[in-house]
């Protein structure tokens, strides 16, 4: 019976669904989302205002207002774990916690003045949300690399012993099973973290997230081909390659960001971002795609050399 590419595809999938390690990795995204996608109800550069139900107040529109039925429910609200204001004709409930400016902006909405607002949050709001939604790709490598090493070590490469196929093929299967983990983390982080959904950067989006993580895991097993060795690779490259320097560059700018270039992770998280701002550069699509089809180029001539890349292939002589 001949076997390809969906026979392995399948095979990997029965090994990953038993892998306690891939269903954190999936969870784990998602986690961070919810709690990233919880700072819109948490924290705002202006406070959020509870007012009696029968009273009215000039209050900007992009001030969060909840109406209480009473004296009784505003004070449970403004003395809650979140942070709010009260704000009734005789003055402001508070429960001592609100910061000093927050104070000083309810008191201006109090006496109808006008109050600056907005532009911190959604500036902060954005840039949170992109480097969560980044999360996504941050383990397509580790998939890949552990997936090689756990078929090593567990020997689970008799298949391509029964029925031999083309080398590509047990590699094509893991960035398979690796793409559709991927996908579907960032779908469900899409959704939870408010991405404004264009089909075409999207895609290009993810399609880059799947090249750059490819060259990764595959870089990486050149030098791991134990589980030993593969942490000893993954602490390193996840802490600074994957989180630091982007990060950093990301957050800080100026010269972090210069530094950051060099790290094409950067590049990605940057793409993530327009999405948000909805500006594509293209300078980074290039980037990405052409660094991405040099080093899998590279990698594929090499691939002999690594544990995995044994020949599949054995003549006999008649």
């Amino acid at each position: 019976m001949k076997m390809g590419l969906p026979t392995f595809v399948k095979k990997d999938f029965i090994l990953a669904r038993r892998n306690i390690l891939i269903w954190l990795i999936i969870l784990f995204p998602i986690i961070t989302a919810f709690g990233a996608s919880g700072i819109t109800d948490t924290y705002s550069d202006t406070p959020k205002m509870v007012v009696l139900k029968g009273e009215q107040h000039d209050l900007p529109e992009e001030v969060k207002v909840l109406v209480a039925d009473s004296k009784e429910q505003m004070k449970d609200w403004v003395f809650d774990l979140d942070a709010k204001i009260g704000l009734t004709d005789g003055g402001l409930v508070t429960d001592g916690r609100e910061p000093k400016e927050a104070i000083e902006k309810a008191e201006q909405m109090l006496k109808g003045e006008p109050v600056q607002i907005g532009n911190l949050s959604e500036d902060l709001f954005e840039k949170v949300y992109a480097f969560n939604l980044y999360g996504a790709f941050l383990f397509f490598g580790i998939i890949i690399l552990f997936s090689l090493v756990e078929e090593r070590k567990n020997k689970t490469t008799d298949l391509q012993h029964v029925q031999p196929v083309h080398p590509v093929i047990p590699i094509l299967s893991k960035v398979v099973i690796a793409s559709l983990i991927t996908v579907m983390d960032f779908a469900i982080c899409s959704y939870l973290l408010h991405v404004p959904f264009r089909l075409g950067p999207v895609l290009l989006i993810i399609t880059i997230g799947i090249l750059l993580g490819t060259v990764l895991g595959m870089a990486m097993a050149f030098y791991a081909s134990t589980e030993t060795q593969a942490l000893a690779i993954l602490k390193p490259v996840t802490l600074v390659f994957l989180m630091s320097i982007p990060g950093l560059g990301f957050f800080l700018g100026g010269i972090m960001h210069n530094v950051a270039m060099a790290d094409p992770f950067y590049w990605l998280l940057r793409l993530i971002h327009g999405l948000y701002t909805n500006e594509m550069n293209t300078t980074y699509v290039y980037l990405s795609l052409i660094l991405s089809l040099v080093a899998l180029s590279l990698i594929a001539l090499n691939w002999h050399r690594t544990p995995y890349g044994v020949k599949k292939y054995h003549k006999t002589s008649s």
